[in-house]
């Protein structure tokens, strides 16, 4: 079977190859922060979003602000490992394929 009858694209190993090239050149810059420094920018970039939102500090109106910020942000980092499994479990599916037919 062709790679365009199963969906694939000629570069599809080449952009796995790609994105685990830039995960492996982020990771040890995100060990340059601390924990304590993320959840302080973090908190930082979350309190000006709400604030140019136009809530106030204290008010019902900006707790939910900042919540909503927080699952959105949870959300999206569930998303992102889920994109990254379903990439991995595609390159081990395509490379047990290309096993079986003996390339």
């Amino acid at each position: 079977m062709s790679r365009a009858r199963r969906g694939e694209t000629a570069g599809s190993g080449t952009m796995f190859s790609r994105l685990l090239f830039v995960v492996a050149l982020t990771l040890p810059m995100s060990g340059c922060q601390t924990a304590a420094e993320r959840a302080e920018e973090i908190a930082a970039h979350d309190d000006a979003a709400c604030r140019d939102a136009g809530t106030k500090p204290g008010t019902p109106a900006y707790a939910k602000c900042r919540e909503d910020m927080s699952n959105r942000r949870q959300m999206s980092e569930m998303a992102s490992r889920i994109g990254m499994q379903n990439q991995i479990w595609s390159q081990q599916e395509m490379t047990r394929h290309q096993m079986m037919m003996g390339h």
